[in-house]
């Protein structure tokens, strides 16, 4: 008898990687990744040194692209408007959503995320203009015309979401196709 359990044992373990095998047939790794996420995660609290790092990043340096964003360890959100995609990670990095013309960096807002930004344009576009916010929409705190070609724009919108603030950086590029 002392022989039978272990291989009681092994069976019974073979037999619960069988069923958890079977349960997550048809589950994409998108899926998986996504439902197993911290939801706090999801736009986190990051520190204004990563928000600014993944906007510099992915909005005005790197390819806003797919591939990119999965080699930086971010997974998409299921496709909700045609033409623009969000992705985020499980940790403080924030979420990132991306199109053709925009590109937008999103987080719970903190302490030192705004003066950090401000320091950024003014750092990376010293011939940056502040422009009014007021016609860019009702949440945009801060825009800047830059001297770019084509022309962009960059903006901060703070909104709110469940009684917590949200801050995001905006780049924009009207006339990008």
């Amino acid at each position: 008898m002392a022989n039978s359990g272990p291989g009681v044992l092994s069976l019974a373990v073979a037999a619960g990687f069988a069923l958890a095998a079977c349960s997550a047939q048809g589950v994409s790794p998108d899926t998986a990744e996504l439902r197993n996420m911290w939801r706090f995660n999801l736009v986190p609290k990051s520190s204004p040194a990563l928000m600014v790092s993944a906007f510099d990043r992915f909005c005005v340096e790197g390819p806003r692209d797919d591939a990119a964003l999965r080699a930086a360890g971010y997974v998409p959100l299921p496709e909700k408007t045609p033409g623009a995609r969000a992705y985020v990670i499980d940790d403080r990095r924030p979420a990132v959503a991306v199109s053709d013309k925009m590109c937008i960096v999103q987080a719970e807002s903190r302490t030192g995320q705004t003066t950090r930004f401000q320091n950024y344009v003014a750092t990376t576009y010293p011939g940056a203009r502040a422009v009014d916010p007021a016609p860019l929409g009702q949440n945009i705190e801060q825009a800047w015309s830059l001297p770019t070609n084509p022309p962009a724009l960059i903006a901060t919108e703070r909104t709110v979401s469940v009684g917590w603030y949200r801050y995001a950086l905006i780049y924009f590029r009207p006339g990008a196709t």
